[in-house]
């Protein structure tokens, strides 16, 4: 099932929330997603929609389990539907070992308590509401909202603004909040209790030796994907010119790799389609590439539709403009199986270019990675929001990321934010669209995988000696060859002066470049956002009443909105897809 909403009423319940809001309801479909299951009985309501084969939905009032994600598997195989009541009553380790993207629901007997639960990771999205008398779960943080009664929440709006997504559990709506990692939800007679099925991963006392790490680590990729392409021979690997795809391609069996399908998204000439393209020669794959330089773009009020149907999927979460170029891509590809590679930043630590090695946890070092990194990317522009809006959001966001990193060793405290905070929040609200599209996998996310990332010292981490050293354990034939970046992974996995003297010019050109963004207030929008965006833009210029709903949120400068419309001023793509956030928050007419 692509989308759901569980509301649970006790006797005090207000009575407007008594029946399913339709408005709620509208929250759960797309253009492609129908509403296909409405139940309604005095102890509350439940919709559904975009049911897949295997859900077993109830009969008014009974029994019911739907997955809330296409894929559902352990590092070895594939678990059924029907076994996922169970999985969910006893909770415990089991669940853990179920591979992000996961979500499931269900309900015992009639009468009983319904009961959803995540993964691990928290990747695949889920979001809670409650109110006197009321408590509500769904895969829709609008449908939420709608029950909350509308609005804005300044600290999840602020983030917003500055960051493109969110921190900890917070959104952009007031009293919803997005569920933990590992929790299972059991909502009854108005109420909702929480409860951890796994702690958060721990790193051992002892840091293990890199290369007892990297051998876990190549076993486990190992394991997953010669049972998994073998299961599935019409497997798709999402195969790029980076690490992570490369580390996927070397983990299949080299027996299943000839014949095995490829697939990039690019232009002609990018780096990832040339060294994909090589790849896929050596090793004899069937390779496809999606030319970007070819996308049939939309017309500018056809733009506009599909950036608000794509703020939605993300429930105005994350950039729709990052989205919307890649749904018109996938429309025109098969959504079958898809490995793909996301996850491998924790293990490589891209984010400790320019970060002291040895230093702690402290409000300074805080603050010069937002100012550094963090936000300078998905910022909108400073003109956009009244100043006294945009001096409360960054002292909000910053008192927000002060709470998110542990004390202790900096490096490490990176570590976690990036994989319980960004990967939680950035990647997966992206991943949970996947997720409900195709078969989305990643072993990756494994958390025994995940385990060994954490774990490892990040001096052994750092200019990705980790990774380099992975992949030259899975294949030192595919290690040999160079990345998108000019670096090679077997050197990358070496200690010596000549990979150092590699990495270092690198992370010189990076921070180069980061320099430059920060003096231009650059910003890095997504492939295809510039594009799309001003189709967007040329739209709202034509028929000003299609933004009309802008002139009423606070936070925006009305004078700068009007010059915007009127041509005086433009506006990169990441303010623009804060503008089609804001749109797409309020309910459908």
């Amino acid at each position: 099932m692509r989308a759901f909403l569980c509301v649970s009423l006790g006797p005090d319940a207000p009575e407007h929330l008594r029946r399913p809001a339709q408005a709620a309801v509208d929250c759960l479909t797309d253009p492609d997603t129908a509403v296909d299951h409405i139940e309604e009985t005095p102890a509350g309501w439940l919709a559904g929609a975009g049911a897949e084969e295997g859900d077993l939905l109830p009969a008014f009032g009974g029994a019911f389990v739907v997955r809330l994600a296409r894929a559902v598997r352990t590092r070895e195989s594939a678990v059924a539907t029907a076994d996922l009541s169970a999985l969910l009553a006893t909770g415990g380790p089991a669940l853990a070992e179920l591979l992000p993207p996961f979500a499931a629901a269900c309900r015992q007997t009639a009468g009983a308590p319904v009961v959803v639960a995540g993964d691990w990771l928290g990747f695949r999205q889920l979001y809670r509401w409650t109110a006197p008398g009321v408590a509500a779960v769904s895969t829709s943080a609008r449908a939420l909202a709608v029950l909350a009664g509308g609005g804005f929440d300044d600290g999840g709006l602020g983030a917003q603004a500055l960051i493109g997504w969110q921190i900890g559990d917070a959104t952009i709506f007031p009293g919803v909040t997005a569920l933990p990692p590992a929790t299972i939800a059991t909502l009854h007679q108005g109420k909702i209790i929480t409860r951890r099925y796994a702690d958060p991963v721990q790193r051992p006392a002892q840091t293990p030796d890199l290369d007892d790490a990297v051998a876990e680590m190549a076993d486990i990729l190992r394991t997953f994907s010669g049972a998994y392409v073998g299961r599935h021979p019409d497997t798709v690997l999402q195969l790029t010119g980076g690490h992570d795809s490369r580390i996927l391609l070397a983990a299949v069996p080299p027996e299943r790799r000839a014949g095995l399908r490829a697939m990039t998204l690019g232009t002609p000439g990018s780096a990832d389609v040339r060294i994909a393209a090589d790849l896929s020669h050596r090793l004899g794959l069937r390779h496809q590439v999606h030319r970007m330089d070819e996308q049939r773009w939309p017309e500018p009020e056809e733009a506009h539709h599909l950036a608000l149907v794509a703020a939605r999927a993300l429930e105005c979460l994350a950039s729709p403009l990052a989205l919307a170029p890649l749904l018109l891509a996938e429309s025109h590809l098969e959504q079958g199986h898809r490995l793909s590679g996301l996850g491998g930043e924790v293990a490589r630590g891209f984010y400790y270019a320019g970060q002291p090695s040895s230093a702690v946890t402290s409000p300074q070092l805080i603050e010069r990675l937002a100012q550094w990194r963090l936000f300078s990317n998905e910022a909108v522009a400073p003109a956009a929001l009244r100043p006294e809006v945009l001096a409360a959001a960054r002292a909000s966001t910053l008192d927000r990321l002060g709470e998110a990193f542990p004390a202790g060793d900096w490096l490490r405290a990176t570590d976690d934010f990036y994989l319980l905070h960004r990967m939680h929040r950035w990647a997966g609200v992206h991943g949970t669209v996947a997720a409900v599209r195709r078969h989305f996998i990643n072993p990756m996310f494994d958390r025994r995988f995940i385990e060994l990332a954490l774990a490892v010292a990040p001096a052994d981490k750092r200019d990705s000696q980790l990774l380099g050293r992975l992949m030259t354990r899975l294949d030192p034939e595919l290690a040999a060859i160079p990345l998108d970046t000019g670096l090679v992974p077997a050197l990358l996995g070496t200690r010596s002066l000549r990979s150092r003297i590699a990495t270092r010019t690198v992370d010189a050109r990076k921070i180069a470049g980061k320099v430059s963004q920060r003096l231009t207030r650059g910003r890095r929008p997504q492939l295809g956002a510039t594009e799309y965006a001003a189709l967007v833009l040329a739209h709202w210029r034509a028929d000003p009443k299609a933004c009309a709903a802008l002139h009423s949120v606070p936070a925006l400068r009305p004078e700068w909105l009007d010059g915007l419309l009127n041509g005086t001023h433009g506006a990169d793509a990441t303010t623009i897809a804060f503008l089609i956030n804001l749109l797409a928050a309020a309910p459908e007419d």
